[in-house]
């Protein structure tokens, strides 16, 4: 029988606005570049480093789901707090030198931005 809330529906919605709206703050840390050199250098490594987060965390979690089994469920606080842990290892991942995505990116868009 169906709730009058059903709480993986509210998850889902929740879960997907977080993402838009770290797609938009990306979007603008990048947008926002103005006449100080070196504090537009952060802020585009910055952008770019959460751009390599956000894509490592992606990849956690598509792996993730390969991984599992149809059959085999994760506890109900990992469906809550799976994406905050995969979150955090995403950017622990990216922290320590990561892909290399984020200085490739921050090398490329560099010379557009002329930093």
């Amino acid at each position: 029988m169906s709730s009058i809330l059903d709480t993986s529906t509210l998850y889902s919605t929740y879960a997907s606005s977080i993402q838009n709206a770290k797609a938009s703050s990306l979007q603008k840390s990048l947008e926002n570049t103005g006449t100080d050199k070196e504090k537009d250098a952060e802020a585009l490594m910055d952008a770019c480093k959460g751009f390599e987060a956000y894509f490592v965390q992606k990849i956690i979690e598509q792996t993730k789901k390969s991984i599992l089994d149809d059959e085999e469920e994760d506890g109900e606080y990992m469906k809550y707090f799976g994406d905050l842990m995969n979150e955090q290892y995403a950017n622990l991942i990216t922290e320590s030198g990561g892909v290399g995505l984020a200085q490739q990116l921050y090398d490329s868009m560099k010379a557009n931005y002329q930093l």
